[in-house]
């Protein structure tokens, strides 16, 4: 688990989702909030204040209507990262109408695909609702195991765990209370996890409906049909870029190539850098936990290592250097069983994984029989230079030849053998094999770039097309004191 400082976690999970701020504030609160910030000059602000009504339709996209409660919720959102990055907020009507019409602009952009596909006749299906739920209620979830497992950690001395399952009840209940004191002084007394998970499961479930009548749409209007010439012009145009790019850094192809096999890219790979190898893995690291003495007992020996050498080489304090010669024997038998306790497991099962191998087992199979979850590990090792990521496998593999496998190498804690198989060969990839994946992928960039000019057209029809009853939400920038 990659632990922040838990604070943050929170925070940051409220400022970066529209509403879930707004939404936590009470009412009453609001009710009450009458007296203006100084630098306003509007003599009934109070009563317009006193009158604000959450529910009010604000803004009329079509069918689409925004309250004036979204419009306040967006605006504490701006002045939640003002007053995190910069310390202050506004208080003269200038800079309030700035913002809060700023807030209304973001609220028209973000339904644009709600109000274009109610125009274009698109809704979502009971199936698309019912997975847009289940993935809202999945994604909230994870956020709640997260945040409890994080403050166990930081508060309750837990282990760093992926599942708060795995923590002891005590342990999670000092999370949760923890959790429950901060919710309590960033939002109000008696806001609870619970609260915050629907807060947030809401504004999430809003998102997910938002995104999948952006994706109907985009499929609606996308063209299939791509000319020979779009084609010549994309591929060309990519193939130079990638070859510029991967002779100038030969660890972008790499990227690339890993990003396709990930699902982060369609792109197929047009270019091929020199210098590449590709190798597969049988990798085993130790169950155990290393112990610390280890790695000072060998410093201590190291320094023994020192000394003792500068007293031999001038012929200094034969008493000092059998203290030595005892000390260096006694920590290196401690450190031979530490290792052993910690890395003899390990190495019997390379050492059977290797015998395996010499039987002539398949490398594929010995792989699947002794990676963590079966795995079939290839990796692309860069052998002109020394390669950033892998440098001590880069080197090993180095001596390797083609469909050949290596001894059981130790590298760190962690035993490696390594086979080495066709790499892809260096310089452009034959066109004629990924013809498919050519003419997908200049379909995919022509028509992302005709939907990003057509979304920008909407969203410029959109801030026309909307009615705004500004006095719904006048109050909005002085409902609380700054």
């Amino acid at each position: 688990m990659n632990h922040s400082r838990p604070i943050l976690t929170v925070l940051l999970a409220v400022l970066l989702t529209l509403g879930a701020f707004g939404c936590a504030k009470t009412d009453e609160a609001e009710a009450n909030a009458t007296a203006a910030p100084n630098g306003s000059t509007d003599p009934n602000l109070s009563e317009t204040v006193a009158g604000f009504d959450r529910d009010a339709i604000a803004v009329e996209l079509g069918s689409v209507k925004i309250t004036a409660g979204d419009i306040a919720d967006s605006y504490s959102y701006y002045m939640n990262m003002l007053e995190t990055y910069y310390g202050t907020t506004p208080t003269d009507d200038a800079s309030i109408k700035e913002y809060r019409d700023l807030a209304v602009d973001d609220l028209i952009s973000y339904h644009v695909p709600e109000w274009k596909a109610a125009e274009y006749g698109i809704t979502l299906t009971a199936e698309d609702e019912a997975r847009i739920a289940e993935d809202a209620a999945k994604q909230i979830e994870d956020l709640r195991d997260e945040l409890i497992c994080e403050y166990a950690y930081y508060y309750a001395g837990a282990d760093e765990v992926n599942s708060s399952d795995e923590l002891t009840e005590e342990e999670r209940d000092i999370a949760l209370n923890q959790i429950a004191s901060e919710l309590a002084m960033y939002f109000y007394d008696g806001y609870t996890l619970d609260q915050y998970s629907a807060d947030q499961y809401e504004v999430l479930l809003k998102d997910l409906r938002v995104e999948a009548y952006r994706d109907a749409l985009k499929a609606y209007t996308a063209n299939a049909d791509i000319s020979d010439e779009e084609i010549e012009s994309w591929y060309a145009a990519e193939l130079e870029n990638q070859q510029a790019a991967y002779d100038e850094d030969p660890f972008d192809y790499r990227e690339h190539v890993e990003d396709l096999e990930n699902g982060y890219t369609s792109v197929p790979v047009l270019y091929v850098p020199e210098g590449f190898m590709k190798v597969q893995v049988i990798r085993i690291a130790p169950k155990a936990e290393r112990d610390l003495l280890i790695d000072t007992n060998r410093a201590e020996m190291a320094d023994l290592e020192a000394e003792y050498g500068a007293l031999v080489l001038n012929n200094e304090d034969a008493a000092r250097q059998a203290e030595i010669v005892t000390r260096y024997a006694e920590l290196k038998a401690e450190n031979d069983a530490l290792e052993e306790a910690f890395l003899g497991e390990t190495r019997d099962a390379i050492n059977k994984a290797y015998e395996a191998l010499e039987e002539e087992t398949p490398f594929e199979d010995v792989m699947a029989a002794y990676n963590e979850d079966g795995k079939t590990i290839e990796l692309l090792l860069y052998l002109d230079d020394e390669d950033a990521d892998d440098p001590e496998l880069a080197m090993a593999a180095k001596g390797i030849l083609l469909n050949t496998y290596s001894e059981p190498l130790l590298i760190g804690d962690v035993y490696y053998i390594l086979k080495r198989v066709e790499a892809p060969k260096a310089g452009t990839v034959d066109r004629a094999a990924i013809a498919e994946e050519i003419r997908a992928a200049a379909t995919a960039e022509r028509n992302n770039t005709a939907w990003d000019a057509l979304y920008a057209e909407w969203e410029t029809e959109a801030e026309t097309a909307a009615v705004r009853h500004e006095e719904t939400y006048a109050a909005v920038g002085y409902l609380n004191q700054y």
